[in-house]
């Protein structure tokens, strides 16, 4: 595995090694890393400060890695560009590379048609829209003229409706002088307990004054929300002592897939390229974002999910 660059020497800080996979259908790992734009050591001390008390600490839940990442190190390597590569095609080609289930979603929860509506992508309205990429974010409209598609975001905004209007922004806060926290728990209970300890986060974080009451929680922090995602967090955030980013077979959920047959190749198109046709039980067809898709699933449940994929969408040939 190439090592990745520092710069100045800044590489990642591990402070807690990853032991290594598990290949075990009632363990996952679950990635939880702080937004750049946070307090980063006092609200890393929160969060585990909520892990350290909560009842199913050590039992069923547990610390496997812990690491800063600088930010000139993500800003060299194009982490962030990297991670977002799906969010980041549709923030530059917006409608034009929709897919038709995107198409059909928008057209329905808006109204109008597709090729009727000005749609422009997050970098475009900036210049559309005369904002910086911070107001582009920042600014509010009611949820009724937001859309949640294939793990992209639509904001109509006037007469102007912009895809992936956050994506700007987030590559502003990502700079070299923002590092971040990234932590590894393994998970033996369901996905519904780690829930309710992330609830647990944003309510001590909240009562401490590190968030407003008002805002979401990955406003401040991110926790991977399905096997997949647990993937796509682990090529792009898990580090040894040298630098080396992780490989498919240093992730628990890849082992597992692996082991049940599925090729790495595969499971790295998966992650790179997650917009796919499925087929549910009685034959019908519809698209959806491997993500989104396998939300909260067991292991399992997320590898059945993902046989069931008949189609999958290479978002180069949509443009």
């Amino acid at each position: 595995m190439r090592q990745r660059e520092g710069e100045n020497g800044r590489r990642p800080s591990v402070l807690v090694p990853y032991p290594g996979p598990v290949v075990r259908s009632d363990e996952q790992d679950v990635f939880v890393y702080l937004r750049p734009e946070t307090n980063g050591v006092e609200v890393e001390s929160a969060v585990l400060r909520v892990i350290e008390r909560s009842p199913v600490y050590k039992r069923d839940l547990k610390l496997v890695y812990l690491a800063n990442v600088p930010g000139s190190f993500i800003a060299r390597n194009h982490i962030v560009e990297s991670h977002y590569s799906t969010k980041l095609f549709f923030a530059t080609h917006s409608g034009r590379a929709f897919t038709p289930g995107m198409r059909n979603a928008f057209e329905e929860h808006y109204g109008i048609a597709l090729n009727e509506a000005r749609v422009v992508g997050g970098f475009e309205a900036l210049h559309v829209l005369g904002l910086t990429p911070e107001e582009l974010f920042q600014i509010w409209v009611p949820a009724s003229e937001v859309l949640a598609v294939h793990g992209q975001t639509i904001k109509r905004i006037d007469d102007v409706f912009v895809v992936n209007y956050d994506i700007p922004a987030l590559l502003h806060k990502n700079n070299r002088n923002t590092d971040i926290a990234v932590m590894v728990f393994r998970c033996r209970a369901s996905y519904a307990v780690f829930v309710e300890v992330v609830d647990q986060m944003r309510e001590a974080l909240i009562a401490e004054g590190h968030m407003n009451a008002s805002a979401p929680l990955s406003r401040l922090l991110h926790y991977s929300k399905g096997p997949f995602e647990q993937i796509l967090d682990g090529f792009d955030y898990l580090f040894d002592r040298n630098a080396c980013p992780a490989s498919v077979a240093d992730l628990s959920f890849a082992c597992y897939l692996m082991e049940c047959g599925i090729s790495g190749a595969e499971i790295v198109a998966a992650v790179r390229q997650p917009i796919m046709e499925f087929e549910d039980s009685s034959g019908q067809r519809f698209e959806q974002e491997i993500m989104t898709y396998t939300e909260h699933d067991s292991y399992p449940e997320a590898l059945a999910k993902f046989r069931s994929a008949r189609r999958q969408f290479v978002l180069k040939s949509l443009a």
